[in-house]
Parts: structure tokens; sequence; C-alpha cells
């Protein structure tokens, strides 16, 4: 069996099974460090969490079986916006998942408490120690840390997993160090999972992540040539900018409107050279919908890379050509 094959044959095992997960009814979110006395026994993982992939998973999973053999609550504590966009705002990262997406994820996989928080400079120039002692322990009463094999947090990220050895004997707290979790003996990690996007891998990111990738964004007004040819389009602004764009090209996609209206269709990101456009954009041609899509917010989730993006020597071509791109759609999603 070919890689891609395996990929994808491994991607849909994998959704398949995040699709069985009953989601936890009530999750309660907290938008400042609370005090311990809301919990038992708190049991803390702490990160930016961005994606919340497969290796993700595998911390989250540690998570709860710490929480269930101390018979403590689990809670997860992360951030907003990530912390290299306040440590350098002018070179912001690019981001995988937003803040309401980690919450969705997270809620998916069993976890009852978040802490979401905003990441400032002040919290960056604060020593791993005093972060330790004064939020973890002392306000927040944790009994026990688990961290990611490479995760480390205080200023010039002195709390990494030896330093919380460490204090965890002289403090009395328990703390799990979590191996990576691999895909073809690489380690998983957001960094591999952006650059995959950006190359257009969408089954492999998907595989990575666990989940389809997606996005969300409001429909505006745009010239109306997809309609004049048949294949009418949503134009779509990004409702995070921050969030990572697949590489230009056409996709097949699901789509939620409004939250509640399920679709599939064929998205294009790119300039639309047979146009002559000079901006990018991003359009999906949602199949047997006729609507006026104007100012709604629609979720697109990226199944399946058909093409490249080109340029079409004319208009007949370029119908010609998403013809046949309706057609995998619809053999993919149909």
């Amino acid at each position: 069996m070919s890689t891609e094959k395996t990929i994808l044959v491994n991607i849909s095992i994998v959704i398949d099974s995040m699709r069985m997960i009953i989601s936890v009814p009530v999750m309660k979110i907290f938008r400042h460090i609370p005090d311990g006395s809301l919990f038992t026994s708190p049991v803390l993982t702490i990160g930016t969490f961005d994606g919340v992939h497969m290796g993700h998973h595998r911390i989250i999973s540690a998570l709860l079986n710490v929480s269930r053999i101390t018979a403590g609550d689990a809670i997860v504590l992360t951030f907003t916006e990530h912390p290299r966009k306040i440590i350098t705002p002018h070179t912001p990262p690019k981001i995988l998942t937003t803040a309401d997406e980690k919450i969705r994820v997270f809620e998916a996989l069993g976890i009852k408490n978040v802490i979401l928080v905003d990441f400032s400079l002040e919290m960056a120039n604060m020593t791993a120690e005093e972060f330790l002692l004064n939020i973890i322990l002392k306000k927040m009463g944790v009994v026990h840390i688990v961290v990611g094999y490479d995760h480390a947090f205080g200023k010039n990220r002195e709390g990494n997993f030896d330093f919380l050895k460490e204090l965890s004997r002289i403090r009395g707290f328990g703390v799990t160090r979590v191996e990576p979790k691999n895909f073809y003996s690489r380690p998983i990690s957001s960094t591999w999972i952006r650059t995959e996007l950006e190359d257009g891998n969408i089954a492999l990111a998907s595989a990575l992540l666990g989940r389809n990738y997606t996005i969300s964004g409001i429909v505006t007004r745009g010239v109306g040539r997809g309609k004049s040819i048949g294949f009418p389009t949503a134009n779509v602004v990004p409702s995070h900018p921050d969030k990572v764009l697949p590489r230009d090209g056409v996709y097949s996609v699901r789509v939620t409107i409004e939250k509640q209206q399920r679709a599939i269709g064929m998205l294009n990101i790119g300039l639309n050279p047979t146009f002559g456009n000079v901006e990018r954009t991003i359009e999906v041609h949602i199949l047997g919908l006729n609507e006026d899509l104007y100012g709604k917010e629609l979720e697109i989730e990226f199944c399946h890379r058909i093409r490249d993006e080109r340029k079409f020597s004319s208009i007949e071509e370029l119908i010609a050509q998403l013809k046949r791109d309706r057609e995998e759609t619809i053999k993919e999603l149909g």
C-alpha cells in the first residue's frame, strides 16, 4: 500500500473514532486563574496546545488517567492567543486552532475544566519558580502536573521536566512526563502540521491532527463571475487572520452554515488567474444550494485536495474543469 493510501486509511480510522467520542455535557471555562478550593485534588496540564493534535491527545489521555487514579479533577490551562504573538508581535505565528476551536476539541476528549487566560508580558517575565509556587501550587493547589516531553514554561523556558521533577521532591506534588506521539517515526508537532497545510498535504495534516482541518469566516459580496458560468460561489473572509490557510488550489470540503445546515462543496484558494485577480481569495461553491449566503458564517472542513490552481485558456475550458472537480467532490464526499 502506498504512503498516500496508508495516510488516507489512517485518517479515516482516526476520524471515525473521534466521531464515536461522547462529548461531556457540561464544561467549566475559567477566564482567570481560579482558586484551588473550586476543585478536588487538581491535576493540571499547561500549554499552548495549538491544533490539539494527536500528540496533544496523548497528553490529555495521561491527564485523565492520573485524575482517575488520584480521584482528582483534570484541568487544562491554555491561552486565548499564541504566546509568541505577545512575545514577538511583529512576527505573529500562524495558528491551527482558535481558542474556541481548542475548547471544542478538549470537550470532545472528555475535559471538564479549562482555564483560558490571556498570555501577557508580565507572565512571560515570571520565572518558572515564581509561576509554579505562586500560581500552580499556592493559588490552585495542584497535586499533580502532566507535561509533554518538550514542554517548558517561565522566563527563558526554565520550567522543563527536570525542573519540575526536582521541585516535586521538595514540594510534594506529582509530575508525569508524556512521551511524543510519533507518525512514521517522527514526533507530531504543530509546526509539522502547519508546514503540511501550507504545502497542500491535506491528508497528512488531517492524520496528524486526528480530524480534518477547518477555517471559519463570513461571506462577503464578490464580483459574481461564478454565478455567470453556472458555479456560484460564496466569498469567505476568515474570521481569524492568524489561521493557517492551505496552499492555493482546489479542495473538496464540507460546509456548516450558521452552525446548523450542512453541505458539501468545492473550494478554491488563490488568485483566479484565468480572470487576472491580484488578491488571494477563498471561494466555495456549495453543491445543491441556491440561497444567498451574504453575511452568514461558514465553517469549512478541508477533506481532499483536488488539484493545483491554474490559468485556463478560455472560459469554456474552465467550465469543463469545474465540472470534473464537481464530479470528484461528489465521488469523495457525496
